[in-house]
């Protein structure tokens, strides 16, 4: 069987907001090299640590090759923020493919809930730099952090819109409810994980998706609850 090529992450934006898509394949890998070295430098520093020089000297290019690419440090972000939003819209698709699929409605519920936990704990395990640093630049910017609070609603919405048809779900009144009030504590561990990372458990863990998705499993069907 063959496997599906993955585009090259400039291959993934278009042109705007302060970037220029590149052309060709030598315009690709300096775009890949610079986004790639962004999105690693950022897990150990914040934005506003991050300087062009540091960025062009992790990637092995010159400034002129940011440029020619790049607005701007700010256009460079935007670019990182797309990407990641990008990446989510490809593992919400791939979440749906397997819920829609005839053997997805006999899936339990404890199996789907880790398959979507560990899904989103490793997208932002992927992209924790971009994360925290849109978080932060809050302070100074008016919608950074907007994009990824409306696509994680329209994730949660999609997510639990399916999860509500399993067997063990879909004559509970309440499972709906509980399941995006229980999906809110769990984007929010994650959140904070990749802002502070206070422990004990870490994005880098798949105990976290083990962990989280009982909690989501126990909040929502477990037995012994209060009426």
């Amino acid at each position: 069987m063959s496997q599906e090529v993955e585009k090259p992450l400039s291959g993934r934006l278009e042109s705007g907001d302060g970037f220029v898509a590149p052309r060709y394949r030598s315009g690709q890998r300096t775009a890949d090299a610079l986004l790639e070295a962004g999105r690693v430098l950022l897990t150990d520093i914040s934005y506003e640590a991050l300087s062009i020089n540091d960025l062009c000297s992790s990637a092995n290019l010159t400034k002129g090759a940011f440029y020619r690419r790049f607005e701007s440090k700010d256009a460079f972000f935007l670019a990182l923020q797309r990407l990641a939003l990008d990446d989510a819209a490809r593992i919400k698709e791939s979440l749906m493919t397997k819920f829609d699929r005839p053997e997805g409605g006999s899936m339990k519920f404890g199996e789907c809930a880790y398959l979507v936990v560990d899904a989103v704990r490793t997208w932002h395990l992927k992209h924790c730099g971009v994360i925290r640093a849109s978080l932060q630049r809050r302070d100074h910017t008016s919608n950074g952090w907007i994009p990824f609070r409306e696509y994680g609603k329209g994730f949660v919405d999609e997510v639990t819109d399916r999860m509500i048809r399993l067997p063990e779900l879909r004559r509970d009144k309440q499972a709906l409810a509980r399941l995006k009030n229980g999906f809110q504590a769990v984007i929010a561990t994650m959140v904070n994980a990749a802002l502070n990372d206070p422990g004990p458990l870490h994005l880098d863990d798949t105990a976290m998706s083990e962990a989280l998705g009982q909690m989501l499993v126990f909040y929502v069907a477990g037995q012994g609850r209060s009426s």
